[in-house]
């Protein structure tokens, strides 16, 4: 037979590939039934193994957890650094910060469910760090407030405090994009991204009443 006409080798699955396989279903599982209701049998179940076969590819249901939540806020951290540019202006900043954080988390809806509602299922050493990286975001957002500040774009404000809610209200606002079409997610962006500047970009007007 030659090698023209040889039946193809089928490639050999790779250790990665069951393991994703894992992760996929427990994503789904953890953000559909929540956490604590999804034992390990039943997430064999859902794979088609037995539940002690799941050791060949996670070390516990806990560790798994955390690997989405890891992966959910590294990638979150890496899209608002690659969006937020420093030739930009700090009003630019802003508007891009806000338009990246609702889009990624709307467009990864599953690992950001889970990252909000089940990080206390957590150990307290993946907690720390989770909100290492949480805080890496917020630095982003609060280095951008002071720029504007300094560079007089922004009204002076006590920028931590607006930090905390500004971030408070981009969580929130993945959560109000429906799925029948209501509420649509560039609605929710231009809205979020009008009341923010609103509030922190400088105009005549806020000039005039901080001379005062």
């Amino acid at each position: 037979m030659t090698p023209s006409n040889m039946p193809m080798k089928k490639a050999t699955p790779s250790f990665a590939e069951p393991h994703l396989q894992v992760r996929n279903i427990a994503l789904t599982l953890f953000a559909e039934q929540g956490y604590q209701s999804v034992s390990l049998r039943k997430l064999a179940s859902a794979l088609g193994i037995q539940a002690g076969s799941l050791y060949n590819h996670i070390a516990s249901k806990q560790d798994l957890l955390f690997e989405l939540i890891d992966e959910h806020e590294t990638d979150l951290l890496d899209a608002i650094e690659a969006s937020v540019r420093s030739n930009m202006k700090p009003a630019e900043q802003l508007l891009a910060y806000i338009r990246t954080h609702i889009d990624f988390n709307v467009k990864h809806a599953h690992r950001r469910s889970i990252t909000q509602l089940e990080f206390r299922n957590l150990s307290p050493e993946q907690q720390g760090e989770t909100l290492a990286i949480r805080n890496m975001q917020a630095d982003i957002l609060s280095n951008i407030i002071q720029q504007g500040i300094q560079q007089n774009a922004f009204n002076p404000i006590r920028f931590k405090a607006s930090e905390t809610l500004l971030l408070a209200m981009l969580n929130e606002a993945a959560f109000l994009v429906s799925t029948d079409g209501n509420t649509v997610l560039d609605d929710i962006i231009v809205s979020l991204q009008t009341i923010i500047t609103s509030l922190l970009v400088r105009t005549p007007t806020s000039r005039r009443l901080a001379a005062q």
